[in-house]
């Protein structure tokens, strides 16, 4: 029977609204690390959502760089890297009274620029993070089956938002038809979203890891709802949405029908730190 090597990887679990994430610190070849993110995902090792992967060549000057496990952008994984860095320094230092907000430019994969994050400390492992998420490149109506979705289109992820929420088995029909109709192309994701005015509902759909998660919440989600509601009534919208792990809100505004600035915000929590052997 061949042996297989067991691997020791440094990692920091965050909760950025219930969106478990898993932030790898140590190296790991890019070839390998959707394979990675599969086996730390699961109940049986780490557990979480969705995995990064500290960029220690990252394309761009920033504070820190990440990849994500399928080469997709996400928001909340930005904002966990935000609130590790304030987080990682603050262990060495005494935490300032009252608690100072600090801005980072993080780099991550699916967009050719930084994500700006501003992050204020709330306890000892508690940061409200506010991230300004990448423009959509495009809004519009699109229909899967005979269900109308509105489709924002970004780098490296596109989401199909359903004004409305119908039952789990509707959405499970619903998701699989977005996905038959509009296959994700390779190193991308999408997400499927189920909102009513109040509450989210998020899947997501990475091709390079080929999981589809019904996720806890979802911040590029959340920013793609306010930005097809701003783009819809063709000014600024502000929404705060319930998702099963807590609250994000969305800003968007919208001019000469185009959305022209986009931001979500809300708490992150380091959970843990330590060793997986994977």
């Amino acid at each position: 029977m061949e042996e297989q090597m067991t691997e020791q990887l440094h990692f920091v679990k965050t909760d950025p609204s219930g969106n478990t994430t898993i932030l790898v610190l140590d190296p790991v070849a890019e070839d390998r690390q959707s394979g990675l993110a599969r086996k730390l995902m699961e109940p049986g090792s780490v557990t979480a959502e969705q995995v990064a992967f500290l960029d220690a060549a990252p394309p761009r000057f920033c504070d820190m760089g990440i990849r994500m496990m399928g080469g997709e952008f996400c928001g909340n994984a930005v904002r966990s890297a935000a609130a590790w860095k304030v987080f990682d320094r603050e262990r060495w230092q005494p935490v300032p009274e009252p608690a100072e907000e600090e801005a980072f430019e993080i780099s991550c994969t699916g967009i050719d620029h930084n994500v700006r994050c501003t992050v204020r400390p709330v306890s000892r492992a508690s940061f409200d993070v506010t991230a300004e998420m990448p423009l959509p490149l495009s809004i519009d109506r699109v229909k899967a089956g005979e269900a109308e979705f509105w489709r924002a289109v970004f780098p490296g992820i596109t989401h199909y938002c359903f004004c409305g929420m119908p039952s789990p088995d509707e959405k499970q029909r619903l998701v699989r038809a977005v996905l038959d109709a509009y296959p994700v192309p390779a190193e991308e994701a999408a997400g499927i979203l189920f909102w009513d005015g109040a509450v989210l509902d998020p899947f997501v759909y990475v091709k390079e890891t080929d999981t589809l998660v019904n996720e806890s919440s979802c911040g590029s989600g959340t920013a793609a709802v306010a930005a097809c509601m701003a783009f819809r009534q063709r000014g600024a919208v502000r929404i705060d949405a319930r998702q099963a792990g807590g609250l994000i809100y969305g800003e968007a505004s919208c001019r000469e029908g185009r959305v022209a600035a986009l931001r979500i915000g809300g708490l992150v929590k380091i959970t843990a730190e330590g060793m997986a052997y994977v």
